[in-house]
């Protein structure tokens, strides 16, 4: 299937009733697995791949070219939606430009982007300053201006909640929406009351995106999101955190008893008959 009915496809799933659900893959190994297992998305968050492919915190490191050049390699290998990560665009307005430009050749028919700054203090690197209202309109602009693929769905995160509060999301979330964002996902929402005021606020403009990543929220089902009135769920760490378990548990076992075990399957196994001639 090609970009322009995935991106159509992603469209149609966001205006389905049921939600969509997106794990957070890594590389094009973790995307066919996701496939596999019968999800109809897939989501490259930011922080899995810095994480695996840097080893490092998600503070920005990974150039748009690098993240593009990850992306195609994984929407070369599966046949559903790619939503992808663009963090802040990775620049002002004109990089966001050529950032979706690249990810856009790369096969994605989603794009993330945020409103924090493009530069965090070296003494705060992990913190959330934002930009104004008005530079990340720019940015929603500039990004649905670049696309070739009208039908790509360009998503505006904001990070107010942590910042300004709740009342300052609300008002950006609707500036995103008349800026031409084509969702909304406003991060760090913990309760089902804010998440019922979003929803409210918003009024059925645009779909809405929650991630579930925290196990402390009052909100941790997917089955209770899409019951608030949300279109798409998140699950950006499971897939990181059973790997970064099961590699400690792996390489544990091997250092302390270098022997193959018996039940040893070869990843092979887990790639199709023809992993390098075909998708099937």
């Amino acid at each position: 299937m090609g970009t322009t009915n995935l991106a159509q496809d992603l469209r149609s799933k966001l205006a389905a009733p049921a939600i969509l659900l997106a794990p957070g893959i890594y590389d094009a190994f973790s995307a066919y697995r996701a496939q596999e297992a019968g999800f109809e998305a897939v989501f490259a968050s930011g922080s899995a791949l810095a994480a695996t492919h840097l080893a490092r915190p998600d503070i920005g490191l990974l150039t748009a070219s690098e993240t593009a050049e990850i992306i195609a390699r994984i929407a070369d290998r599966v046949d559903i939606p790619v939503f992808a990560d663009a963090d802040q665009g990775f620049g002002n307005a004109f990089m966001v430009s050529r950032s979706v430009r690249l990810l856009e050749r790369a096969g994605v028919v989603g794009i993330q982007i945020e409103d924090q700054k493009e530069v965090k203090p070296s003494s705060e690197p992990l913190s959330r300053p934002l930009i104004e209202t008005a530079m990340m309109v720019g940015k929603i602009e500039a990004a649905r201006d670049a696309l070739i693929n009208q039908d790509i769905v360009i998503s505006a995160r904001t990070d107010a909640m942590s910042s300004e509060g709740f009342e300052a999301a609300l008002e950006r979330v609707s500036a995103y929406i008349e800026a031409g964002a084509d969702m909304i996902f406003v991060e760090s929402l913990t309760t089902r009351d804010e998440m019922t005021r979003l929803v409210e606020h918003v009024g059925g403009a645009v779909p809405l995106l929650h991630n579930l990543l925290r196990p402390g929220d009052e909100v941790t089902a997917a089955s209770e999101v899409e019951q608030i009135g949300y279109s798409m769920a998140l699950f950006p760490g499971t897939a990181l955190g059973a790997v970064g378990a099961a590699l400690d548990d792996a390489f544990g076992a091997l250092r302390s008893n270098p022997t193959l075990p018996e039940n040893a399957a070869p990843v092979v196994d887990r790639l199709g008959a023809k992993p390098f001639l075909s998708r099937d």
